[in-house]
């Protein structure tokens, strides 16, 4: 007689069947895709977050250097309020001192001129008159004419600033070579302008008319400004 076979119930096995809605299975699905969203928009608030506190630590520090600028702004023009009379004193010293050198800049110190003149007199010749004047060379603002032209040059004539027109006499026919090249040596000469004329005759007094010309070198420029040159002599 054969043994009868026992059945074995199991317990617990595989569902065979999936009871959970399909919205459900959805949800366990997106899970996966919603923790990355949110793990994004999180990154995106951090990110917004210090974007902004940037922003406002940059804005302090620009508000507190625009501000330092306004500060040191305000000092400097205080600064300048304490010195405006000295800065006046020194616009006012620099406005005398430039009047000063232009009117000064045609000067001529005649009397040291007439003596250099008084040197070169040959023998036996005396001086009747001797006059000086600044041409139209030295003065300023002098290159038209009152009509507005510019003036005509004299023929054979050297350019000149200023000119001396000397008046002599003499018993005897002068040297006037001689003394024309004596001439040369008075400061500032740049030439002899025509004509130069000597009237007379034999048992009567001669009488001689020169006029010569001076340059810039005349003019004593006792307050030009140094040159680079004497700023090194110095």
């Amino acid at each position: 007689m054969s043994k009868q076979q026992t059945e074995t119930l199991q317990l617990g096995g595989t569902p065979r069947a999936d009871l959970l809605p399909a919205s459900a299975r959805e949800a366990i699905r997106r899970r996966p895709i919603v923790r990355r969203l949110v793990l994004a928009v999180g990154l995106l608030a951090l990110v917004t977050v210090l974007a902004v506190a940037g922003a406002t630590v940059l804005a302090f520090i620009a508000q507190a250097q625009l501000q330092a600028e306004r500060d040191r702004s305000e000092t400097l023009l205080a600064q300048q309020q304490e010195f405006a009379d000295a800065r006046a004193i020194d616009a006012a010293l620099t406005e005398a001192t430039n009047s000063r050198r232009a009117v000064t800049s045609a000067e001529i110190d005649w009397e040291a001129l007439l003596a250099e003149v008084r040197s070169t007199l040959p023998a036996g010749v005396l001086l009747v008159s001797v006059d000086g004047e600044i041409t139209d060379g030295g003065a300023p603002d002098s290159g038209e004419t009152a009509d507005g032209a510019d003036p005509e040059p004299e023929p054979l004539r050297q350019d000149s600033v200023a000119s001396i027109r000397i008046n002599a006499t003499s018993p005897t026919v002068p040297d006037v070579e001689a003394w024309l090249a004596d001439l040369e040596g008075v400061t500032g000469f740049a030439g002899i302008a025509p004509p130069t004329s000597v009237v007379g005759s034999e048992g009567a007094s001669y009488t001689v008319t020169i006029e010569f010309l001076l340059n810039e070198e005349a003019f004593l420029g006792r307050y030009a400004p140094e040159t680079a040159d004497a700023e090194e002599e110095d």
